[in-house]
């Protein structure tokens, strides 16, 4: 987890691939900050699997919950676009039974917020008709 600002090399990446000159600078909201939650996934199962943290996962502050804006998960898959052309493919291109790859988050919090813990949902989104999915809390290190 690193709530810095999102990687240059990444926003290089992908400038480069749309064919741009420059490398774009992306700005949050007003009053908040980017942080970047990098995980690593195994495809535990039996087929193939795509999976990213989008409506998957939430970044929390105490008992705020972050999701990823529809802008914050395309910064999420310039993170997995530049890491599968490092050779690391991520579930969201799709990985084979008892392979791993790197997944990314983007989310914005307010800029004097750290983050507390992460909610992984197990199934296809954090909440549906039914309410909260079944999951999994990972709680952070006090200083990131």
């Amino acid at each position: 987890m690193t709530c810095n600002g999102l990687d240059p090399q990444v926003l290089a990446y992908a400038a480069d691939s749309t064919g741009a000159s420059t490398t774009p600078t992306p700005t949050p909201e007003a009053g908040k900050k980017y942080c970047v939650l990098a995980m690593t996934a195994t495809n535990v199962g039996t087929d193939q699997a795509n999976w990213d943290a989008d409506n998957t996962v939430s970044l929390n502050v105490g008992g705020i919950h972050y999701q990823q804006s529809q802008d914050d998960a395309m910064h999420a898959l310039d993170y997995e676009q530049y890491w599968h052309s490092k050779g690391q493919i991520g579930p969201a291109f799709g990985i084979n039974p008892n392979s791993t790859g790197p997944v990314h988050g983007v989310f914005q919090i307010p800029i004097a917020d750290t983050p507390t813990s992460v909610w992984v949902s197990s199934g296809s989104a954090i909440r549906n008709i039914n309410g909260v999915q079944p999951g999994y809390l990972i709680a952070l290190p006090a200083t990131q």
